[in-house]
């Protein structure tokens, strides 16, 4: 079988540089989807990998709660679990890592599947000994229409005072 990478697109090479902090206790994307981690029309082929990899730095003020949702476009594929973060983070780097797996591939609507895991790390506390976590997400298959623009968005509901900024987020494709 021949190789199987991206068509051309505008935004292939294009990452995130410095965006802006987060601040919402509600759920917010890390990053604009459709911008930086862009899957184009007709691009899907059974057994295509795409791999999202994004970097940050996240504060927090006192101790809170961590949810990942990865998206396809709209399609959820699976959140984490409710995660406890470290008391008083002060801009420590975080570290986001998702595979997505197209499983079948149909005509126009909703007719493509995929599936994806992926996780979420983050530096702990300073000097306290196993402040740091790592937590997991995806796992559910969602159903989409292949042959439009879709593209891979992970969000994220922080519910303390504190904020997370991305700084590159990028996709590519492993065949």
């Amino acid at each position: 079988m021949g190789r199987q990478v991206f068509q051309d697109g505008p935004y292939i090479d294009t990452h995130v540089a410095s965006g802006g902090a987060l601040v919402a206790t509600t759920i917010e994307p890390l990053w604009v989807a459709l911008t930086f981690t862009p899957i184009f029309p007709n691009d899907a082929k059974a057994g295509k990998i795409y791999c999202v990899r994004a970097g940050g730095i996240m504060s927090t003020g006192a101790s809170g709660t961590l949810i990942i949702s990865p998206l396809l476009t709209a399609a959820v594929l699976g959140v984490s679990v409710t995660q406890t973060v470290p008391v008083s983070l002060t801009a420590v780097p975080w570290r986001l890592e998702f595979d997505l797996v197209c499983r079948t591939v149909g005509g126009a609507g909703a007719n493509s599947t995929f599936v994806g895991t992926g996780a979420f790390w983050c530096a702990g506390t300073a000097a306290t000994a196993g402040s740091a976590f790592c937590l997991t997400f995806g796992g559910t298959v969602a159903t989409v229409d292949s042959t439009i623009i879709e593209a891979v968005g992970i969000s994220k509901t922080l519910s303390v005072a504190g904020s997370m900024t991305t700084q590159y987020a990028y996709i590519f494709s492993r065949n």
